[in-house]
Parts: C-alpha cells; structure tokens; sequence
C-alpha cells in the first residue's frame, strides 16, 4: 500500500468523512423524474441494518447539481472532500456510497486508488474539493 493507506481498516477505528450530504430536490433520471429521498432513505436503512452510527446522513436542499442528479458530497474537514451524482435511488447503489466512503475513510488524504473504487461508483465523480489550508 502506498503512502496513508496504513490507516485501520472498518471497525477499527478508522477515521470516516464527517458527512454524506445528499440533494433532496428532484431526481433527473433518463426514465424520469424520482424522489432523491429514495436514495436518503436506502442510505439511512442500509447504516441502521448495519448497527452504524458513525456515518451522519443529511438532506441538503440542493447541491446545484441538478443536471448530474441524484447528488451525494462526501464532506472531511481535513481530507479531500468529493462531489458525486448520476446515482440511481437503489439500496446496491446505497451500498456502493457506503464502501467508498469506507475506503476514503482508510486514507490519511481521501484520495482513494481507482481500483479499489466499488464498481458501482464509476463514473459518480463530479468534483475533488481540496481540504481548507491544503
């Protein structure tokens, strides 16, 4: 492993991202307009199944992404923050947010090697935020 990537691993005491914001607004989806609280929601219930209470869920009214809809920001204060959209509103979708916020939680920067990335997320990318100072 390379440079910050000897952080502990899930369940050990790993530093996560502080939050998951996700866009409450509408959906743009190709088959349509959907509820973005669907994606919340899955979230939320994928975290409470789990026993985690580590990861802080919260709506945000819109993340002026509307174009590349169904937007998550993986939020750190001293870490690589990121934007994500084109997500679908689905539990394996859900899950996908989940382990690739785990693997940024893993890192000393956030910066996660591409092939560790969930399948899943490829292609969610929108923007890298560099942390305040960096």
């Amino acid at each position: 492993r390379g440079a910050g990537q000897d952080q502990p691993k899930h369940g050990s005491g790993a530093r996560r991202p502080q939050q998951a914001r996700s866009c409450a607004q509408q959906q743009r989806r190709n088959d349509g307009v959907a509820d973005r609280r669907t994606l919340i929601a899955a979230l939320r219930d994928v975290l409470s199944e789990r026993g985690r209470g580590d990861v802080d869920v919260v709506e945000q009214a819109c993340l002026w992404n509307c174009t590349q809809g169904c937007s998550v920001a993986i939020r750190d204060t001293e870490r690589f923050s990121y934007i994500t959209g084109r997500h679908v509103a689905t539990r394996e979708q859900a899950e996908a947010i989940l382990a690739w916020f785990d693997a940024h939680g893993e890192t000393a920067t956030g910066e996660v090697p591409f092939r560790e990335w969930p399948d899943a997320m490829r292609g969610h990318f929108i923007a890298r935020i560099p942390p305040v100072g960096l």
